[in-house]
C-alpha cells in the first residue's frame, strides 16, 4: 500500500459522486421538503405576529422659506436629531396617556433616508389597532418634547399612517422556499462530502494507495443490454465476452488477467483457481465465466465449478434452463463417482461447466469430509484449469475452506462496494490460513470523468467507437487436434455425444 502525495483530483470518482447523488436524490428532496413545512408549523405554532404602521414625514427649519429642502444641511441634522427623540421613554408615556393607555405597548422605530431630511417612523404591536392608534399618538404629541430640543423646526406628515391588514414578521412564500432550497443544498453537499471520505476503492489509483495486494486486472464497466422496465424492476444481466453485447475493452480486459494465470501456470503449475469476493453483487460469478471463456479460446481444457451451492448462479449466466442430467451435489454427496458425472459442454468448446440447479445446504459438510477436495483433484488430473466461483466471504465461511485446497484465490473486488480496511483484512486471512494470494480483480471501473469522454471522443479529438463483436485469441496454449480430443475423451464421461449449447 503506497501513501505518497498525489492530487486531491486524482482519486476523485465523478462517477461514484454521481451515483450517491442519484441514489440519494430522494433525501435531497425530502429534506428540502422537511424544512418547507418545518418553517411553515413553526409560523403558526410559535411565533407570535406583530403589526407595525408607517408614516413618513420631513423635517424643516421653521426659517426655510422655499420648501423642504431649504436649508438641507439644518434640516438633515435636524432629522437625525429627531431619531433619537422620538425613541425617548418620555415620547412613549405621553403618547400612552394621550390615548388613555397605561403603558405604551409597542416599540418606535425611526429611520433617515440618505441625505435628506425624510423620515420614516414607525410603531409596532402585537394588535393592529393599537399600533395604529399609537403612532396616530405619537405624532401628536410630539412637539411637547421636541420644543424643548428645537423651537425653530417643523415636522411635516407627507404619509400618513395607515391601519396595517397582515402581521410585519411573516415569511412569504417565496422566503420559504429559499430557505427549503438552502437546506437541500447543504443536504446535497452532505451526500458528497460522505461519499469522497467514505473508504471503498473507487479506481485504480485508490487502489494502489489502499490495498495491500497485487492488482491482477481491472475490468471496465460495460452497460448491460437491459430495457428501461427491465432496470426498473431490478433486473440482471451477465455479460460474456463471446457474444454481440461485450466491448473490445471488456473482452481485452478478461485476455489479460486469462494471460496473467497462463504464466502462473506455467511458472508454478498454478491450475485450480478460486474466484471470490467480499460482498454479494461484485461480479465474481461474471469474473468466473468471463476468464474460463478467455482461457478455453485459447485451446485449453477448462472446468467451470459453481461451488457458490447455497445460492448457485452459474446456469443462469449460461443460460441453462433445462434440468441437469445430474448435479454436482450428486457427485459431492457420493451418489455417483466424480468420472460419471456429465459435464454441460459449452458451444463446442473446450469449456466444460459443473454446477448446480438447486441450492445445498450440506456444502459444509462435504468441504469437512473432504468430498470437495476428491472432486476437485479428480478433474485435476485431466483439466487444464479448474475455475472455482465459491460463495462470498463475508456470506460463508466456504470460500476460505476451498480457498485452501486450491492453488491461487483471485478476489473479485468491485467498485466502491466494500472498505478497503476489510479488503485488506481478507486478503490477509487468505495468508494465514495457508492460501496462496494471486492477486485482486478490480470490477465495474469507470472511465475518467472528462469533458472529450461525454462528448464521445477521446483527448485528442477523435471519435470512439463501441466494438459489438471481436476475433478470437488463440494463444501459445492451442493444442493440436489430436491432444485436444484425446484430453476431452477422457475429462468427459457423457455416454453418447456431450450435451452442446448452440
Amino acid at each position: 500500500m503506497k501513501q505518497e502525495r498525489i492530487n486531491i483530483l486524482e482519486i476523485i470518482e465523478w462517477h461514484s459522486l454521481l451515483r450517491d447523488v442519484i441514489r440519494n436524490f430522494w433525501a435531497i428532496i425530502l429534506a428540502g421538503i422537511i424544512a418547507f413545512l418545518g418553517i411553515y408549523i413553526a409560523e403558526h405554532s410559535v411565533y407570535s405576529p406583530t403589526y407595525e404602521s408607517k408614516a413618513t414625514v420631513v423635517v424643516r427649519a421653521k426659517s426655510a422659506t422655499t420648501g423642504a429642502y431649504t436649508n438641507l444641511a439644518a434640516s438633515t441634522e435636524m432629522a437625525n436629531i429627531y431619531t433619537k427623540v422620538f425613541t425617548q421613554p418620555s415620547m412613549k408615556k405621553l403618547a400612552a396617556e394621550n390615548i388613555g393607555l397605561d403603558s405604551f405597548n409597542g416599540t418606535i422605530k425611526t429611520s433617515v433616508y440618505n441625505s435628506t431630511n425624510l423620515m420614516n417612523i414607525s410603531v409596532t404591536s402585537s394588535d393592529p389597532e393599537t399600533a395604529y392608534k399609537l403612532l396616530k399618538s405619537v405624532l401628536v404629541v410630539y412637539p411637547n418634547v421636541s420644543e424643548a430640543v428645537f423651537s425653530n423646526s417643523v415636522i411635516d406628515v407627507i404619509v400618513s399612517p395607515e391601519m396595517p391588514v397582515s402581521p410585519s414578521n411573516t415569511i412569504s412564500n417565496s422566503r420559504r422556499i429559499q430557505l427549503s432550497l438552502l437546506v437541500a443544498a447543504a443536504q446535497f453537499a452532505l451526500i458528497l462530502v460522505l461519499s469522497f471520505l467514505r473508504g471503498t476503492v473507487k479506481n485504480e489509483r485508490i487502489f494502489e494507495r489502499k490495498i495491500d495486494g497485487k492488482l491482477l486486472g481491472t475490468v471496465a464497466h460495460e452497460k448491460r443490454p437491459l430495457s428501461f422496465i427491465q432496470k426498473l424492476r431490478g433486473k440482471k444481466r451477465a455479460i460474456l465476452i463471446d457474444t454481440a453485447f461485450a466491448s473490445l475493452e471488456f473482452t481485452e480486459n478478461y485476455n489479460q488477467i486469462a494471460t496473467k494465470m497462463e504464466y502462473m501456470r506455467k511458472n508454478n503449475n498454478s491450475r485450480v483457481f478460486t474466484v471470490t469476493s467480499i460482498a454479494e453483487n461484485e461480479g465474481k460469478s461474471t469474473t468466473s465465466a468471463n476468464i474460463a471463456i478467455s482461457l478455453a479460446n485459447r485451446g485449453y481444457n477448462v472446468v467451470l465449478m459453481d461451488l457458490d451451492l447455497h445460492k448457485p448462479s452459474m446456469y443462469k449466466i449460461f443460460k441453462h434452463r433445462e434440468s441437469l442430467v445430474n448435479e454436482l451435489s450428486d457427485v459431492l454427496s457420493g451418489k455417483i463417482p466424480p468420472k460419471d458425472y456429465e459435464f454441460f459442454r459449452y458451444k463446442k468448446s473446450s469449456l466444460y461447466l459443473a454446477f448446480n440447479r438447486k441450492p445445498c445446504s450440506d456444502a459444509s459438510e462435504w468441504l469437512g469430509s473432504g468430498a470437495v477436495k476428491e472432486c476437485i483433484d479428480a478433474i485435476k488430473e485431466k483439466a487444464d484449469f479448474i475455475i472455482i466461483d465459491t460463495p462470498p466471504t463475508s456470506v460463508s465461511a466456504d470460500a476460505m475452506s476451498i480457498i485452501k485446497i486450491s492453488d491461487k484465490a483471485i478476489l473479485v473486488v468491485r467498485t466502491d462496494v466494500v472498505d478497503a480496511p476489510d479488503i485488506n483484512d481478507t486478503i490477509m486471512t487468505i495468508s494465514n490460513i495457508g492460501g496462496s494470494f494471486a492477486g485482486c480483480v478490480l470490477n465495474d471501473v469507470y472511465k475518467p470523468f472528462t469533458l472529450f469522454g461525454q462528448l464521445g471522443t477521446d483527448a485528442r479529438g477523435y471519435h470512439t467507437y463501441r466494438y459489438s463483436s471481436y476475433k478470437r485469441y488463440k494463444g501459445n496454449g492451442k493444442k493440436n487436434l489430436s491432444e485436444h480430443l484425446l484430453d476431452m475423451e477422457v475429462l468427459t464421461s457423457v455416454k453418447g455425444n456431450p450435451k452442446v449449447e448452440d
